[in-house]
């Protein structure tokens, strides 16, 4: 199937993200992942108002985040943000903080599928299934 891909989101370092270590505060690289999981699920009409609408809702269950480097004030860093293929009705997502082609942070989140009620799915709606398949095609996954 070829090399995995990954969506790259593009972010500048903004000084409120800065803690008085002058680094980045780690909380603001879980923001970091959010944007680019939801820059990504946007091109496949899977983004939270797009899954509410069709009357869904991807709550996080898990979130793991390594730090490997600090980032700066300034920093031009890029998310790449990827998925991982589940046999549930949940959504696994992979992510790499890189400033200069160095790994700075790591990490993953995984969703679980739930009505607006917030009751569990066991199987993927196949309309939610189709853009997820199209996604997963699209990062070679």
């Amino acid at each position: 199937m070829g090399q995995k891909m990954s969506y790259e989101t593009k972010l500048k370092v903004r000084f409120c993200e800065v803690d008085p270590y002058q680094v980045v505060w780690h909380g603001h690289y879980i923001s970091w992942f959010e944007v680019g999981r939801n820059e990504l699920a946007s091109l496949f009409g899977l983004n939270p108002d797009e899954l509410r609408e069709m009357g869904l809702m991807a709550p996080v269950v898990d979130l793991c985040c390594k730090f490997k480097l600090p980032a700066k004030f300034s920093d031009e860093v890029i998310i790449q943000t990827t998925m991982q293929r589940s046999e549930t009705a949940k959504l696994i997502f992979h992510y790499n903080v890189i400033r200069d082609g160095e790994v700075l942070a790591e990490g993953s989140t995984t969703h679980v599928l739930t009505d607006l009620k917030g009751t569990m799915l066991y199987q993927v709606p196949s309309e939610v299934k189709r853009r997820l398949e199209e996604m997963m095609a699209y990062l070679k996954v």
